[in-house]
């Protein structure tokens, strides 16, 4: 069990402070396609859709029976996936609620999803190194591997869908084809469990981080490294901002860190969590940022200077 899903699974064992906005931890957060509004996974078994624009809560879904690890919006809006550690994956109708697919076989408890971008496909991740990519219109196994050893800890396809990016222990980054699932490349800088790996909007660099707290960029058609940044953190979530000159990331210590991978300049680090950050996410448009943690509020960020735009309960 990685270290960030352990804190995840103490925090939700407390008891409900009357204080708390939702009363439990959210797990992760993202924007839909077209920025307007968020879908954050909560430790209630809940999924919640909120306005960006006035942080209004527009609708809820439930169903899982166990708290609500990772959600993913499809790219054509239609859909959400969620990862339960109930061992489902979820497909979801954004509009009605209805669950359009419920997808089981994974032996492992689910840490992640990720749709292709033509929507067609859903990648899953969880212990035991499971990678499954399923057929999203009929919930079909399309295939299955161990991608890592003893776990997989999150997953993402390419901007273009050619490729797939897993990170977790082991080879700590390994990149895949999407259409065959065979091998493309691998990275091992040191570190004992990556939770997160990331491509940037074009696709050329790939961004990993986990337990050593070292940020790492790559060059992915040379595999050869771009620049790293060494915090003695642990990271949890790391995502490509701005024109993709930025790189964001959310650690075990509350913090949310900004970085140009142009010229190495720590752009800002601001609290996004009183204790532990677990995600972020950056708009469509690059101009935000939205992190989610353990005090139950969603906060948004304006990318380039840090200010904190909107907090949302």
């Amino acid at each position: 069990m990685i270290r960030r899903l352990l804190l995840i699974f103490i925090v939700s064992s407390l008891p409900v402070s009357t204080g708390w906005a939702q009363g439990v931890a959210v797990n992760s957060v993202q924007f839909s396609p077209d920025g307007r509004q968020l879908v954050s996974a909560a430790s209630d078994n809940s999924i919640r859709i909120s306005d960006v624009a006035t942080g209004e809560r527009v609708r809820s879904f439930s169903g899982h029976d166990d708290y609500v690890v990772y959600v993913a919006w499809s790219p054509d809006g239609e859909k959400l996936a969620s990862a339960s550690y109930d061992g489902s994956v979820r497909i979801w109708d954004v509009d009605t609620g209805e669950v359009l697919q419920e997808l089981r076989g994974h032996a492992g408890t689910l840490f992640y999803v990720a749709f292709s971008p033509d929507s067609a496909r859903l990648a899953s991740a969880a212990t035991e190194g499971e990678l499954v990519l399923w057929d999203v219109a009929s919930g079909q196994r399309v295939t299955s591997l161990t991608a890592h050893e003893e776990v997989t800890a999150s997953v993402q396809f390419s901007p273009n869908g050619r490729y797939l990016l897993t990170a977790g222990r082991g080879e700590l980054l390994r990149l895949w084809a999407a259409g065959t699932a065979m091998p493309e490349a691998s990275w091992t800088p040191p570190g004992k469990t990556f939770t997160t790996g990331v491509f940037s909007p074009d696709g050329q660099r790939i961004a990993g981080g986990g337990s050593s707290g070292t940020l790492h960029v790559f060059d992915r058609s040379s595999g050869d490294p771009v620049i790293e940044f060494a915090t003695e953190v642990f990271i949890n979530s790391l995502v490509f901002a701005g024109d993709g000159s930025l790189l964001a990331g959310v650690y075990g210590d509350g913090t949310l860190r900004v970085w140009n991978i142009e010229d190495g300049e720590l752009l800002y680090r601001v609290q996004a969590d009183p204790d532990i950050a677990f995600f972020v996410a950056a708009s469509p448009d690059g101009t935000l940022l939205a992190t989610a943690g353990q005090d139950t509020r969603i906060r948004l960020w304006n990318v380039r200077s840090g200010e904190l735009l909107r907090v949302i309960d």
